[in-house]
């Protein structure tokens, strides 16, 4: 059957492995030859890779045998692979049709509710995500991708007890699950320490403070957040639909690194830090950034190249010095790939993208993201044409000085 499988992000990437489809002759309801010969087809048309044509085969099969278990599971999941295929390509809707056609087959087939989960998810709705993931655990209790899924949910809305939990299933059953782990033991820390803190809401930020309230300095930093509220918005022309969960850590150091987990979430460590700190706005304002793409793209993230560069670009203190380090190295030879320099090369390409097409084209691309669409596809549809492309452009820019 199709198999799921928790990218390395930590969102949602379905990865269709296989479709492991019943083969032989179907059950003795099958009605005729006719039914067996279209069943036997449509396994090989999806060996090819030719899932309509196979959904097409099995559909004729089970009309002539609308009892028959084995075609009627085949379509299912001919259905369900569908529906993966149309969640990466970002159609949402035509996902969730197919998914449910296959449960109206099938109703506890795993990886159609896992389908619909993620579309959920997707959307911005964890309790309703959490939903049909209870049902996928329920129907494949062995499947650790199920709880990890409802794990996130769960902390999505709020309740990271119960999504411990899930992720300590999600583990008992795949032990090497290293992204998993790292995400359990990060929450199992945020949840340690929210039993002693108290909660208190600004305008357009749900703060958390650590047991001891430092309102002293928490008022003047959600001043500050406020204020890049309303300039990151406007510049970036997007603010999040909700308030902005902001973590004030009172016994973590402000230099400590809690700014490096891109979940839509602020975190700020308040020992030693003075009001007057020269870097105070400047790392508000690029945190509030990272929490905005996530916000506009709905944690489906763009790479890490993307989001620095944003940030850099908000925070207006870094972005003249990377560029200069970056036209230093190209002159040297040294040119690595965006990904493998995400601040260097990445900021000075954000601002490229900024000068040459405008931040509206950039918002454009995030918002698209926010559908649903992979990264290369939404970075092509908005600038018309290819990553592989723009790389190359940009280097030869840098070369020639920028």
């Amino acid at each position: 059957m199709p198999s799921l499988r928790l990218g390395r992000s930590g969102y949602w990437r379905i990865l269709v492995c296989a479709a492991l489809l019943w083969s032989g002759a179907p059950s003795a309801w099958a009605a005729s030859r006719e039914a067996l010969r279209l069943n036997e087809e449509g396994i090989a048309l999806t060996a090819k890779g030719q899932y309509e044509a196979a959904a097409a085969r099995f559909t004729q099969a089970l009309r002539l045998s609308p009892g028959d278990e084995v075609i009627r599971r085949n379509l299912a999941r001919v259905r369900t692979v569908l529906g993966h295929r149309y969640l990466d390509a970002g159609s949402l809707s035509q996902a969730q049709g197919e998914y449910q056609a296959a449960l109206d087959l099938v109703p506890d087939e795993p990886a159609a509710l896992l389908g619909l989960g993620d579309i959920q998810h997707r959307n911005r709705q964890p309790r309703l995500a959490a939903e049909f993931y209870r049902r996928a655990v329920a129907a494949e209790p062995t499947n650790p991708d199920a709880y990890a899924r409802l794990a996130e949910a769960y902390y999505q809305q709020g309740d990271p007890t119960a999504a411990v939990s899930e992720w300590e299933r999600a583990l008992a059953l795949r032990p090497d699950d290293t992204t998993v782990r790292r995400r359990l033991e990060q929450v199992q820390r945020e949840a340690r320490l929210q039993t002693g803190y108290t909660a208190r809401e600004s305008q357009h930020f749900r703060v958390i403070y650590e047991g001891q309230r430092r309102e002293d300095i928490g008022q003047p930093l959600l001043g500050i957040l406020e204020r890049a509220y309303t300039d990151v918005g406007y510049e970036l022309g997007a603010y999040p639909p909700y308030e902005v969960q902001t973590i004030f850590y009172s016994e973590a150091e402000f230099t400590d690194s809690h700014y490096g987990v891109l979940d839509g979430k602020i975190r700020v460590g308040l020992r030693g830090l003075r009001l007057e700190h020269p870097l105070l706005r400047s790392v508000l304002y690029h945190e509030y950034t990272h929490a905005l793409v996530y916000a506009v793209t709905r944690g489906n993230h763009p790479p890490r190249w993307v989001d620095e560069g944003l940030a850099v670009h908000m925070e207006k203190l870094r972005a003249p010095r990377f560029r200069e380090e970056a036209i230093r190295q190209a002159r040297a030879g040294v040119v690595p790939s965006l990904d493998q320099s995400p601040y260097v090369h990445g900021s000075p390409a954000v601002e490229h993208l900024i000068e040459r097409y405008g931040m509206a084209r950039v918002r454009h691309m995030l918002q698209r993201m926010g559908e649903g669409l992979p990264f290369n596809r939404a970075f092509q549809e908005t600038f018309q044409r290819d990553f592989a492309t723009f790389q190359r452009e940009f280097r030869d820019l840098l070369v020639r000085g920028y």
